[in-house]
């Protein structure tokens, strides 16, 4: 009896079941991939003597990664698209492309109004937050209207410390004042039009523009 010739299988022949279903989906499979995909339509012994078969007869790609095998069917074997499907695929790939583009943004968005979301406070924070501040400002109101009375007596130890404390944060102040000044000058030296203009589209105030002097005394007008 001779030697049967291939491609005369039965439809339910497991190897042409893989051959058609690896030629169809045209990726890459494990056995067990196929077996699973196939949903029991053919055993999984069949299905991995079936890839065996097909790779020795050079019907599919047999590639081991591991200790697993990876099966393709042949490219050369697929029909080659016409001009006009190519098109389509490129007209599909550029629809696609956009989509995934607004989907990103949409993310993007979401993402942000999220995480405005989350750092907000809840009302339970902000009542608790709300009953903490009027705590501090009825201390403060009281501590005030004992200066303004002169029912509290500062000692003169207490005087020279809060001087030094004011001194040095007014020292801190022209330091910052100058370091801002300085790089403002850098920065805008070689850019057209008005300094002032530029610095009050972008939300910069000074203290020369807020009417504040840091010469001021900080009590002066409560007492």
């Amino acid at each position: 009896m001779g030697k049967p010739k291939k491609n005369t299988a039965t439809p339910q022949d497991p190897q042409q079941v893989v051959l058609h279903y690896l030629r169809k989906t045209n990726r890459p499979y494990s056995a067990v991939d196929v077996f699973n995909n196939l949903k029991g339509e053919i055993g999984k012994t069949l299905v991995t003597k079936a890839l065996s078969s097909l790779v020795e007869e050079q019907q599919v790609h047999g590639k081991q990664y591991g200790k697993q095998w990876v099966y393709v069917a042949k490219q050369d074997d697929l029909p080659a698209p016409s001009q006009s499907e190519l098109d389509e695929m490129d007209g599909s790939i550029g629809r696609l492309k956009e989509e995934i583009g607004g989907l990103k943004e949409e993310i993007k968005q979401t993402q942000a109004a999220l995480s405005g979301l989350t750092s907000s406070l809840t009302n339970e924070q902000i009542e608790t937050r709300l009953v903490e501040l009027e705590q501090e400002n009825q201390k403060l109101s009281t501590r005030l209207e004992g200066l303004r009375s002169n029912t509290i007596q500062m000692s003169a130890q207490d005087k020279k410390r809060i001087e030094a404390g004011l001194e040095s944060m007014r020292s801190q102040w022209r330091k910052r004042k100058r370091m801002f000044k300085e790089m403002w000058d850098a920065v805008t030296e070689n850019m057209p039009g008005n300094r002032a203009d530029l610095m009050e589209q972008i939300g910069i105030e000074t203290d020369e523009s807020v009417g504040v002097d840091i010469n001021r005394d900080p009590v002066e007008g409560l007492l």
